[in-house]
């Protein structure tokens, strides 16, 4: 690839349907990073993010997914971020219980700062949607994940994207949730030591 704009085609392209939708998953923490590197690109250099991001994307869609239990978000990312396993395909057998490696230790100041930047995210995200002048489709990932919600859930996005008529089948998950007993156990030792702080 010679260029950013050769690039980004490709990404269009790759990213594309065969009916035309792109479809891209951004998490806040990575979304200044994207709009520096747009910016750096002559056909939006001087725009602001909103500007970028309805350029970039001119029929733009958003799907917002959030977590009611922050907490339990945080210590999942924290565990991810240490043991480096960010998704498990499902059918995938888990693997052994712990890890030859000792597997990820628990970090209440780690835990912390990702509760704390969970709870930045969302309030960012609320702002950029106001300045996109957009109503995201809200995902609660407690519904997503959940055996009685999933189905649902997918329904309730393809119809704020205009195809609520589609009356297939919903393909069954890629991939399973990674929690488990350690998972618990880390929740309660980060909630014991914030309520003796």
């Amino acid at each position: 690839m010679s260029d950013r704009e050769s690039y980004l085609s490709l990404v269009y392209r790759l990213g594309s349907t065969p009916n035309g939708v792109f479809g891209a998953k951004i998490h806040w923490n990575n979304l200044r990073w994207a709009l520096a590197k747009f910016a750096e690109m002559p056909r939006f250099a001087g725009l602001d993010r909103g500007a970028i991001l309805h350029t970039v994307l001119p029929d733009l869609w958003v799907v917002d997914v959030r977590r009611r239990d922050r907490v339990r978000q945080a210590v999942s990312w924290a565990r991810m971020a240490q043991d480096g396993m960010w998704v498990a395909p499902a059918g995938q057998p888990e693997p052994a219980w712990p890890p030859a490696t000792g597997g990820p230790r628990y970090d209440y100041d780690l835990i912390a700062g990702l509760e704390a930047l969970s709870a930045k995210s969302e309030a960012g995200w609320r702002q950029l949607h106001s300045e996109l002048g957009l109503a995201p489709c809200q995902v609660v990932y407690e519904e997503l994940s959940s055996p009685d919600g999933y189905e649902r859930t997918i329904r309730d996005v393809l119809a704020h994207l205009g195809l609520e008529d589609y009356a297939g089948p919903i393909p069954a998950p890629r991939t399973r949730r990674q929690s488990n007993e350690l998972n618990e156990a880390r929740v309660a030792a980060y909630l014991a030591e914030t309520r003796r702080a």
